[in-house]
């Protein structure tokens, strides 16, 4: 999925996994080393989020169903948590440094573009 702040025209994640299954969103990114420019996690229907155990911080971003901005947090350090907006609906975990590079502020818009599916070329 690409995440895009429509209002500032910039690109905040061309590889933006969804954590959709229970054990996608309770594992988040457990496990994982870093996480890439470019890259992050979207959950649906978000609330709190935590970096317990996690290995790095992250910038994470809390949006309504709109898509309009709620609350950003940057350089959320392991261990810590991060309380959601109760009209939050989208939480994005992403690298350091992502919300500063898109220059998302609350009050902004967020759009979502699905990838389209690959196309099957064998035989």
């Amino acid at each position: 999925m690409i995440i895009s702040n429509s209002s500032r025209g910039t690109v905040i994640g061309e590889t933006i996994e969804v954590a959709q299954t229970a054990s996608q969103k309770v594992k988040g990114l457990l496990g994982r080393e870093c996480l890439e420019d470019g890259q992050g996690l979207l959950f649906k229907g978000a609330g709190s989020l935590h970096t317990l155990f996690m290995r790095f911080p992250i910038d994470v971003i809390y949006a309504d169903k709109k898509g309009k901005v709620v609350k950003i947090a940057r350089a959320v350090r392991p261990f810590k948590l991060v309380a959601a907006p109760l009209r939050c609906h989208y939480a994005l975990e992403l690298p350091v440094g992502a919300i500063a590079a898109s220059r998302t502020e609350v009050g902004d818009h967020l759009s979502f573009e699905e990838e389209p599916e690959e196309l099957d070329v064998a035989g």
